[in-house]
């Protein structure tokens, strides 16, 4: 258990999102040892924020978005046994961490996007210097990534924690003891409260960057949602074919409108319920 705590540490310094994966994905099923695993992993980030290893932005980020995020997750998996529960437990906690982080550190977040950009374009000149267009189209690129991460990093956050938490999730309910019926996912109907307040936001000039957080933020709730529809039409079919499966999942990565059109499915789920399954009603427990 130790040495789980010293590699997700490892992992999450490297990357926060596959930290997040891996702490859920393979500690998640050590119930009984979590308190020592966050003891050293949480020992672990303070040594290392003590050495200068870590800046005091990657320190808030692997303490709350990573640490506090999975025991937070994990402890209301084993309380309610309810993945819905425990994934919007963990979307409001870091909801919260996104926005006071950019409070807080918000100037000093920009201040290192930009050097990172010039470190990247001074790359991007000397590897290109003789191909003027292709140099072009990779610098306005490059701008265009800058603002969109300066401007909406905070929903960008949670996306990447939501996402992080069900892919986790995936791999706990394939090795643990947690059987996750996928296909009967139903997210709460108040998050269509939380799409309008956000689509009146983004059509208002004053909050139209508020109204693209909040909806960068709330899109991967629905689009788990769209994953289980697919799940529950088409599962049995994919997993007879693991092909078409793979390819299913790299044109989802790599096309976001198929990501939105899964998302969008999702969402009217939560009106339609195109599902209609007749069993015991759906109560969020996502559990056997």
């Amino acid at each position: 258990m130790i040495l789980l705590a010293v590699i997700s540490v490892v992992i999450a310094t490297l990357s926060p999102f596959w930290g997040l994966i891996f702490i859920i994905a393979f500690s998640g099923k050590y119930q009984k040892n979590r308190n020592l695993f966050y003891y050293v992993y949480f020992g672990l980030l303070i040594l290392l924020f003590l050495l200068r290893i870590i800046d005091v932005i990657s320190f808030m980020n692997l303490l709350i978005g990573v640490g506090l995020t999975s025991a937070l997750y994990l402890w209301s998996l084993q309380r309610t046994i309810n993945f819905i529960n425990a994934i919007i437990s963990v979307f409001f906690l870091n909801i919260s961490f996104a926005v006071l982080r950019m409070f807080i550190f918000g100037k000093q977040y920009a201040e290192i996007i930009a050097e990172e950009i010039v470190t990247y374009k001074e790359f991007l000149n000397q590897s290109f210097q003789n191909n003027t267009e292709q140099l072009t189209l990779l610098l306005d690129f490059t701008d265009t990534f800058q603002r969109i991460f300066t401007k909406y990093y905070v929903g960008i956050w949670v996306f990447t924690i939501v996402l992080a938490i069900y892919i986790g999730t995936i791999f706990l309910s394939k090795k643990g003891s947690l059987n996750w019926v996928h296909r009967k996912i139903r997210m709460p109907f108040y998050l269509i409260y939380i799409l309008i307040a956000a689509l009146a936001g983004f059509l208002l000039p004053s909050t139209h960057t508020f109204g693209i957080n909040a909806l960068i933020m709330i899109a991967p709730l629905f689009l788990i949602q769209g994953i289980s529809n697919l799940d529950f039409y088409w599962g049995d079919f994919f997993k007879r074919s693991k092909i078409l499966l793979f390819l299913l999942i790299v044109s989802m990565v790599f096309n976001y409108f198929i990501l939105i059109l899964v998302a969008l499915i999702g969402l009217t789920d939560i009106w339609f319920n195109f599902r209609k399954i007749d069993m015991e009603e759906i109560d969020g427990s996502n559990f056997n």
